[in-house]
C-alpha cells in the first residue's frame, strides 16, 4: 500500500524560514507553494503531528487540506487514464489480487542477500507474479535459508499482494573477553569520579586525560611501590570513571545569502512504466534556466502492474537575502538538536552556552555542552 502522505498549510505573519527550520527538525517538506501569509505543502502522515505542535510553537495556523492515501490516489489514476480504463483496471486489481502475489519481500538482510534469496525462488517457480495456491511456504523458508549459509532462519507469509520472506542471521561465535585488560579513556576529559572494584587507579577526580589515556591499571601492587621488591599482581581492571566532556558546534552564517525561489511557473510530465521498463516517457523540455522537480509514483497493482510517475518542475530565480534574527535563531536550533543528537547515552548536562560574533561578512556562532558521562568502564 502506497504510505500516507498529508497536504497540509500553515498561516501567519512570519512565515520566513519555517521550510529550513521544519528539515532542520528532521521532518521533509515536498510541493511546496507560498500564497500570501500561506504557506501549502506535502508531508508524510507520520510528521503531521510533529508539523502541528511545531507550527503552533511559532504562532501559526496549522491546517490539513488532504491525506494523500488510497481514495487520492484512485483520483489520480482516473485523472491520468480514465474513468473507464480505471474501473476495468481497479476491478481487475481486485480480482487478482485475491489469488496471486506481485511482489517478493526479503526482511532482515542486506541487498547482496536479498537478492540471492530471490533468485533461488525465481529458479523454482516462485516469481513475482505466482498464484496463491502455488506456494508451499515451508519450501519457500527452506530455499531462503538454502541460498545463504549465514541464515539461520526464515519465515515465510503472504501479506495481502506481497510474499515476505523475513530471515534470521546465524549469531557469530562469542568472541571470548580477555581476562585481564586495562581501562582506558575513550576521550579527553576532566575526571570526576572513580569508581574501582578490580585494579589499580591511575587517575583521581580533578585529573585531566587523554583519549586512550590508562585509568585503571589490571595489576594490584603488593608492598611499597618504590619498593624494587614489591610484587605486582595481574587482575582484571574494573570499575566505572567519569569525567566532564565538552561538546561543541560551530556555525559560520553569511549575513546575506543567496536563495533560490519559485516563480510559479511549472511544467508537469508523465511517465509510464511497466515491469520497470519505460512504454511511455516523460517529457522535460521545460525551458526553464534554474529549476527544481518533485516526482510522485504511483504503483497500480494489475493483472499487469505498472507505475505513473509524475514530475513537476518548478522555475526558479535568484533572490539575495539578508540573514535575520529569525534565520540565525533557526540555525542555532538545528545545531543544538545536532548537539544533543551527538551526546554519549551516560551523558548528563551540566550547562550549556552560546558565544555569537561577526568577523567581516560573516556572523561566527560557536555551541557549548559541558556534561558528565562515562569516560572508561568495565563491568565487575
Amino acid at each position: 500500500m502506497t504510505a500516507k502522505r498529508t497536504v497540509a498549510s500553515v498561516r501567519g505573519a512570519d512565515l520566513s524560514g519555517f521550510v529550513s527550520a521544519a528539515n532542520n527538525a528532521g521532518i521533509a517538506l515536498c510541493d511546496i507553494k507560498k500564497d500570501g501569509d500561506e504557506l501549502t505543502f506535502c508531508c508524510g502522515g507520520k510528521d503531521e503531528k510533529k508539523l502541528r505542535a511545531f507550527a503552533a510553537r511559532r504562532g501559526l495556523y496549522f491546517e490539513v487540506k488532504n491525506r494523500r492515501d488510497f481514495r487520492f490516489y484512485a483520483r489520480a489514476l482516473l485523472r491520468h487514464i480514465g474513468a473507464a480504463t480505471a474501473l476495468v483496471v481497479v476491478l481487475a486489481s481486485f480480482v487478482a489480487s485475491r489469488f496471486f502475489v506481485f511482489s517478493v519481500s526479503v526482511e532482515g538482510v542486506g541487498a547482496d542477500s536479498a537478492a540471492r534469496i530471490v533468485e533461488a525462488l525465481e529458479e523454482a517457480g516462485i516469481d513475482k507474479i505466482t498464484a496463491k495456491s502455488g506456494i508451499d511456504l515451508s519450501k519457500v523458508e527452506e530455499i531462503a535459508v538454502g541460498a545463504d549459509e549465514n541464515l539461520a532462519s526464515a519465515e515465510a507469509y503472504i501479506d495481502g499482494v506481497r510474499l515476505v520472506v523475513s530471515v534470521r542471521r546465524q549469531l557469530p561465535e562469542p568472541v571470548p573477553e580477555e581476562e585481564n585488560g586495562k581501562i582506558i579513556s575513550s576521550v579527553d576529559a576532566i575526571v570526576t569520579r572513580v569508581e574501582v572494584s578490580g585494579g589499580t587507579a591511575l587517575v583521581k577526580a580533578g585529573d585531566t586525560v587523554r583519549k586512550g589515556q590508562t585509568l585503571i591499571d589490571d595489576v594490584i601492587i603488593v608492598g611499597d611501590p618504590a619498593d624494587p621488591e614489591h610484587e605486582e599482581i595481574e587482575t582484571a581492571a574494573k570499575g566505572d570513571v567519569y569525567g566532564r566532556v565538552w561538546y561543541t558546534e560551530r556555525l559560520t552564517i553569511p549575513v546575506s545569502r543567496t536563495e533560490y525561489l519559485r516563480t510559479g511557473r511549472e511544467f508537469e510530465s508523465t511517465a509510464l512504466l511497466v515491469r520497470g521498463k519505460t512504454v511511455l516517457g516523460a517529457k522535460s523540455d521545460h525551458g526553464f534556466a534554474d529549476w527544481e522537480s518533485v516526482s510522485s509514483r504511483t504503483d497500480v497493482k494489475a493483472i499487469v502492474p505498472f507505475t505513473l510517475v509524475t514530475t513537476k518542475y518548478y522555475e526558479l530565480e535568484a533572490v539575495t537575502v539578508e540573514t535575520d534574527e529569525v534565520y540565525v535563531q533557526e540555525q542555532v536550533y538545528g545545531a543544538f538538536a545536532r548537539l544533543t543528537a551527538s551526546l554519549d547515552e551516560s551523558a548528563v548536562v551540566r550547562s550549556s552556552y552560546k558565544s555569537q560574533k561577526k568577523v567581516d561578512n560573516y556572523i561566527i556562532i560557536i555551541l557549548y555542552y559541558e556534561v558528565e558521562q562515562l569516560i572508561g568502564c568495565r563491568e565487575a
